[in-house]
């Protein structure tokens, strides 16, 4: 499946490691359920559950894991990332169970509990219903014929930087995550490099921080260029080595990137030279012309009369629309807003 969007691959590259989701679910999932399970047998699946038509909206991981008397459990990360929660979310996820259990059907396996998480990244906090029945007016009378579960929310918007918990690996992950929708990302990015850099051996520290990197510059942020260098020299000082490869080094210095990354990167680096504002514009301009094709002029006008603060609003939505008329309205209530 061909990911589109930086928050998906971010997501995939971190989470289709068993020790990172291990980790999640220790600190994350109720103690009762943690207990239930044998988080070392945990294995990825490789199917996507999603409607083709959410996969811009929507990314999923299914894992298989043991209870403690050996038998299957699964569990279901939704990662949704919206820059607000879906009303509809139970419902969504109830078709995506259905589905895991008619694939268990179909290899002949016997149907198996499955464990809903939503990992939710927003900047607003979770307002959605947690439980499917909350969806529907029922009276008490009907409440047998509807169908009762509810989910695990992970909500990173309700959680202080200093309470998010994990081994050093995932704290890093879910601050990469809770920063990049919020202003000033560069003051975070010293925490995230300096918690990748005590990882061990030093070859997966340089790895796992040229990969946050690579996130943080294609997703819609403050972040430029400077900031980045800045962290890396100093964090670099302290650790007495250097925190990226040469590849990467020169990935910096040049400000370009190879795919979708490389306009994404000119235009942080346009940012640094001629301005944050006219950077974070282009930076704009360039993800629109890779997720719906060159911008019109209405688009590029509509853009070019958004001051900084009205640009860090378009990005929150901007990856969340599906077409580009659905980019453009936006932009315009944005501006009707402030205008008012």
């Amino acid at each position: 499946m061909a990911l589109s969007n930086p928050h998906d691959r971010y997501f995939r590259e971190v989470f289709s490691d068993p020790n990172v989701v291990r980790d999640l679910l220790r600190n994350y999932l109720p103690p009762a359920a943690v207990d239930a399970l044998n988080l070392a047998t945990l294995e990825l699946q490789q199917e996507s559950f999603i409607d083709e038509e959410l996969r811009p909206h929507f990314t999923d991981l299914l894992y298989t894991v043991q209870q403690q008397g050996g038998v299957p459990a699964h569990v279901y990360i939704l990662f949704e990332h919206k820059s607000y929660a879906d009303r509809l979310t139970s419902f969504q996820l109830l078709r995506y169970l259905v589905r895991i259990w008619e694939r268990m059907l179909r290899q002949g396996e016997p149907l198996a509990p499955v464990i809903p998480l939503v990992f939710y990244h927003g900047v607003e906090r979770w307002n959605a219903p947690r439980s499917f029945a909350e969806l529907l007016v029922t009276p008490d009378a009907l409440a047998a014929y509807t169908p009762h579960f509810a989910y695990e929310l992970l909500d990173l918007s309700a959680i202080p930087e200093d309470d998010i918990k994990g081994e050093v690996m995932l704290r890093a992950v879910l601050l990469a995550f809770r920063s990049v929708l919020r202003p000033n990302v560069g003051v975070r990015l010293f925490d995230m490099v300096r918690m990748l850099s005590e990882l061990t051996p030093e070859r997966s520290a340089l790895q796992y921080i040229e990969t946050l990197l690579r996130y943080l510059i294609a997703a819609p942020s403050d972040l430029t260029i400077e900031q980045i260098r800045t962290v890396l020299e100093t964090v670099g000082k302290e650790k007495q080595s250097m925190l990226i490869s040469p590849a990467a080094q020169e990935w910096l210095e040049q400000g370009r990137e190879q795919g979708r990354e490389q306009g994404l990167e000119q235009g942080l680096e346009q940012g640094r030279e001629q301005g944050l504002e006219q950077g974070k514009r282009q930076l704009l301009l360039d993800l629109l012309t890779y997720r719906f094709g060159e911008p019109d002029e209405a688009q590029r006008a509509a853009l070019e009369a958004c001051n900084l603060e009205q640009l860090s609003a378009v990005s929150r939505v901007l990856l969340d629309a599906d077409s580009a008329a659905e980019v453009l309205l936006n932009i315009r209530k944005i501006l009707a807003a402030d205008a008012q």
